[in-house]
């Protein structure tokens, strides 16, 4: 699974324009082949930063989700960053629930 971050802060004019933008890809990007969730986050403690987040399911689902007409867009949002913009393809290789939490804290293990 490949988690695609994007973090942009732009400025009181151009916030509302991004949001918009960014908000009328949601659906059309989950409905891709291989897309496991698409988000759009407003940070609570900077009303300006706003977070793309991606899951894919493949790094061939993700290049080809990287050639549409809709990550043109996405890049386009971008360039209207104020600050250099944050971008991070991060591959996971493992995912634990629970378990790992149970584990850590010596729940439901022999002593």
């Amino acid at each position: 699974m490949i988690t695609a971050t994007l973090r942009i802060r732009v400025s009181k004019g151009k916030r509302g324009e991004v949001s918009r933008l960014l908000r009328s890809l949601i659906g059309p990007t989950r409905v891709e082949t291989g897309c496991l969730s698409c988000h759009l986050y407003q940070d609570v403690n900077d009303p300006y930063a706003i977070t793309w987040m991606e899951r894919w399911r493949s790094q061939d689902d993700l290049n080809c989700h990287l050639r549409t007409p809709q990550y043109k867009t996405i890049l386009a949002a971008l360039d209207l960053s104020d600050v250099q913009p944050e971008v991070r393809f991060d591959t996971v290789v493992e995912t634990k629930g629970m378990q790992l939490i149970e584990e850590a804290r010596g729940v439901n293990t022999p002593h």
